[in-house]
């Protein structure tokens, strides 16, 4: 039942932690500057590390995430953008991409 819920959590908030994380300035450097299919684990346990405003949903569902750096991408996102990968830790089926420009 625990793992149920715990899936339908992390499905329900995947979109939320995409464009928090991705517009985040801690975590886009930590990205950009990452090498490609460097995994970085974005948890519960660590908030601090987390922009404010997914604190709460973290906090309350025990999320955790998997981001990286990728160099293919089964989507299509413009020419020179650096794609994110976003995994749900332990759910690999619930993954989403954001294409970012760089030079922001």
């Amino acid at each position: 039942m625990k793992f149920a819920i715990a899936e339908k959590s992390h499905e329900k908030y995947l979109n939320d932690v995409v464009r928090e994380i991705s517009q985040d300035c801690l975590w886009r450097n930590r990205l950009l500057q990452g090498q490609y299919n460097e995994q970085f684990l974005i948890t519960y346990k660590e908030l601090d590390e987390l922009p404010c405003s997914l604190w709460t949903i973290f906090s309350q569902y025990g999320l955790e995430f998997l981001v990286s750096k990728i160099q293919d991408c089964p989507e299509k996102f413009e020419e020179g953008f650096t794609i994110f990968k976003f995994e749900a830790k332990g759910f690999s089926h619930l993954v989403s991409y954001s294409g970012n420009d760089s030079t922001d």
